[in-house]
């Protein structure tokens, strides 16, 4: 017995049909969030270069803390920051925030 002409031709993966849109929900924008965090990595790297790189670190650790506030009291998480579960991303941020911060102030030289 010989297949289809038709059916041999289109692969399986055709086949699948994407979900439709919901077209009443808006769909949100990751800019904002995007912003924010580019914001507090330029104002670092300025503070970095023209006060001091504690205050660029400083400053660092705020912008990761910011994030993991915006993400802890966020009713779905910000789109651009929501990437895994919503105490792991809070977790992450606020303790790297916290290892930075601790780094700063207390690395000689800096």
């Amino acid at each position: 017995m010989v297949p289809d002409a038709d059916a041999r031709a289109q692969p399986h993966w055709h086949a699948v049909e994407a979900a439709p849109h919901d077209r009443s929900r808006p769909v949100r924008s990751p800019l904002p969030a995007i912003l924010v965090v580019l914001a507090g990595i330029v104002l670092a790297v300025v503070l970095g270069m023209t006060v001091g790189a504690r205050l660029g670190a400083l400053t660092i650790a705020a912008t990761l803390a910011v994030a993991g506030a915006w993400r802890a009291v966020s009713p779905s998480g910000p789109v651009g920051l929501a990437i895994r579960s919503r105490s792991f991303d809070v977790f992450l941020c606020w303790c790297t925030a916290g290892v930075m911060g601790v780094l700063a102030l207390t690395a000689p030289g800096v």
